[in-house]
This record gives structure tokens, C-alpha cells and sequence, in this order.
């Protein structure tokens, strides 16, 4: 075995050799699960990627020796130097009985090359060469994951968030037990508060590290800036504790407006509809992540950022503690979804969505400026 740490990355790398019959065992599980990481690649379909898999093949039962695989994994506190005294046998035992959350970052083509050549010959004691990257957190090995393959011609910048953001969705899940984040695959609708699509999340994500309310996903992730932009945010160690502080405000804030089930308004018919709307989820997560990081191209010290965020959460943390003390018909009228249902209508070009994003973010900056002083919501929902 060969360890190496990554002092930038705050990851180790560590290669070693196995046989094909402990990797295919290895893995399963990843590769059932198209890589084990949400959007990886499956087996390419391409004449192309037939054609080049085909001539693989055909090198594999004649001997080849493929490019190492890269496996990943996130190891909460991992104790790098415990790794490093492991001998293979040792470090094979623990990848064994961690396979199911282990991903297959890059070799998912030649791991099907692998199986189809089996059918032909007996791969057995075939060696191959494996590169294991450890890491503390989630966004470490994210970070990782985006710049191995950000050379890599089929991997566009999209592909690459869909991709690596499945870890972060798994990490929020353990961390936030209040939140419940849906997956495509589960068709499931928002019910109430603490609620939210896993695609929301990203953009919101993306929203925060960017720290720009308007992110067209279908179209901007394809810009060079975007990816610089996302690279920035998961090189930082500390972003996704961030974005969960972030996204915890948020819920807390969302529980209270749900706390009105009913109002007279065209455009909010409950409290729950508020945040149940992405241009809202959008403002708010973009005014928080001004306080935290400051303006984008903002030179202001981590210290002065700090020193406002704290002043500034104090603040909010002190509206929430008022809200929680009202009664219902209280809470209705200081919430002012009425109001903020008359702001909105009436929008109907095509830039509606914009419109709202910028006026949540604008309201919700204010909230975080009156603080502790705010008595009514109305106040907000005037400010655009």
C-alpha cells in the first residue's frame, strides 16, 4: 500500500492492489447503484462507448492492465493515522464491511468491461489497481470528486453537481433530523413545514455559495463561472455547516408561518404555502448567505462577517422567540400574509419568478436588519 495525504483537500489517498473477485465483491453495492452517488453515470450506451468498451474487452482476457479505479469515502473523524498502519488485509476487511457507503468515483466503464470479459474468461486472480480517496466531510471528497474529473470531456458542470450533490443531501439528512428532503424517485409532496424536493435544495445550494437569488440551473450551470463559483464553495470546509445553518433558520421560520392554516389570500391559502414557494426558500437562503460570507467580491475580514452574522442572528433568534409566544390570531396578523399576497399579484410577464426571488431576498434582508425591534411582517413585505 501506498498512503499519501492531501494537506489542501484535508483527504488521503491510498493505493493498493486486490484481486477482481474482492473488487467485484468490493463493488456491488456501488455498482448496482450507478456509481452510489445520485446522477453518476451509468453504462454508457454510445456506438462510441460500445465500440471502445468492445476493444477493453478484448485487452482484458489477453492480460491488459487497467488505469487504477478510484474509490471514494466520507469517514466522520477518521483517524488518517489508523488508516495508515493498516496493512491490505486489514484495510480490504474494513472496505468490506463498509461497502454500502463506498462510491465508485471514477471507473464505472471499465468495471462493465471487467463483467462482460468474465463471461469469456476467468477474471478470478485478475489484479487490479485501486486508488481509495478517505475523507473527513462530505465537501472534502466533493471537492475531490470535481476537480479528478472536471477534465473530463463527458462530465459537464451539471452532470458533476447532480452527481457529487447526493453526498451532500445524505449529509444534511444526518445532520438536520428536522428537515425531510424528498427525492425525485419518491414523488412525494410537501405537507408541512421542514419539507423540501432534493433538486430545491441543490439550487438552494447553489443559491447560497453564490450568494445570487437568480440561478437558472437548466442554463447557467454550464458556465465556467458557476463552476469556479461551486469548486470555491466545496473547497471550504466549513460552506456545508453553513448552508445547514442556513437551511435550520429557514425551518424554523417556515414552522411558524405554518402555524397559520388558513387566510384569505389568492396566493398563499396557508401559512405552509409560504416556503412551500422556491422564490421564498430561494430570498431567504440568499440574504442569510450575504450576512455570513458578505457580498460577492466583498473584501470585508472573516472576523467583522462573524461579528454581524452573530448580531444579526441574535436578532432573528429573538423574532422567532416572539412569534413562538403568540396565539393564532396574533401570529396572523403579525405574519401579514395578506399583505404579502397583494405584493405579489398582478405579476404576470414571463420574469415573475425573478421578481419574486428578488423581493423575498429584499424582504427577508430587512427582517434580519429590524430584528428584535420588527412588529409586523408588514414591514418586509414594503420594503421591494
Amino acid at each position: 500500500m501506498d498512503c499519501l495525504f492531501d494537506k489542501r483537500g484535508d483527504c488521503m489517498s491510498i493505493a493498493f492492489t486486490i484481486s477482481y473477485s474482492e473488487y467485484k465483491e468490493l463493488i456491488d453495492h456501488a455498482y448496482k447503484n450507478r456509481g452510489g452517488i445520485d446522477g453518476q453515470r451509468g453504462t454508457l450506451k454510445t456506438s462510441t462507448a460500445i465500440r471502445i468498451r468492445k476493444r477493453m474487452v478484448e485487452d482484458i482476457t489477453k492480460g491488459t492492465i487497467l488505469p487504477p479505479l478510484v474509490i471514494g469515502a466520507a469517514v466522520k473523524e477518521a483517524d488518517y493515522n489508523e488508516f495508515e498502519k493498516k496493512n491490505e488485509e486489514a484495510l480490504l476487511i474494513w472496505l468490506k464491511e463498509n461497502a454500502s457507503s463506498l462510491s465508485l468515483i471514477d471507473g464505472m466503464q471499465r468495471t462493465t468491461a471487467m463483467f462482460e470479459a468474465e463471461k469469456s474468461i476467468d477474471l478470478s486472480e485478475y489484479k487490479i489497481r485501486i486508488e481509495l480517496w478517505l475523507a473527513h466531510t462530505v465537501n472534502n471528497l466533493i471537492y475531490r470528486m470535481l476537480v479528478l474529473n472536471s477534465g473530463q470531456v463527458p462530465w459537464d458542470v451539471r452532470r458533476q453537481l447532480e452527481t457529487v450533490f447526493g453526498s451532500i443531501v445524505s449529509q444534511l439528512q444526518m445532520d438536520l433530523p428536522e428537515l425531510s428532503i424528498f427525492t425525485e424517485e419518491e414523488s412525494r409532496r410537501r405537507a408541512k413545514a421542514g419539507q423540501y424536493q432534493a433538486n430545491r435544495i441543490l439550487e438552494l445550494y447553489l443559491a447560497f455559495g453564490s450568494r445570487k437569488e437568480k440561478i437558472d440551473i437548466k442554463e447557467r450551470l454550464s458556465d465556467e463561472f458557476v463552476r469556479l463559483d461551486f469548486l470555491e464553495l466545496t473547497s471550504d470546509t466549513d460552506s456545508t455547516l453553513e448552508f445547514e445553518e442556513a437551511l435550520r433558520l429557514m425551518t424554523q421560520l417556515d414552522r411558524i408561518f405554518e402555524r397559520v392554516d388558513a387566510v384569505e389570500s389568492e396566493r398563499f391559502k396557508s401559512g405552509t404555502d409560504v416556503f412551500g414557494s422556491q422564490p421564498a426558500c430561494v430570498g431567504f437562503i440568499v440574504a442569510t448567505s450575504i450576512l455570513m460570507l458578505g457580498r460577492p467580491g466583498s473584501s470585508q475580514s472573516k472576523e467583522s462577517l462573524e461579528k454581524r452574522w452573530s448580531e444579526k442572528k441574535a436578532g432573528f433568534n429573538s423574532i422567532v422567540e416572539k412569534a413562538q409566544k403568540m396565539n393564532k390570531e396574533e401570529l396572523t396578523e403579525f405574519l401579514a400574509l395578506q399583505t404579502l399576497s397583494e405584493k405579489l399579484a398582478g405579476r404576470k410577464s414571463g420574469k415573475v419568478g425573478d421578481f419574486e426571488r428578488e423581493f423575498f431576498r429584499t424582504a427577508f434582508s430587512t427582517l434580519y436588519d429590524e430584528g428584535e425591534d420588527l412588529t409586523s411582517f408588514e414591514v418586509c413585505w414594503n420594503a421591494y
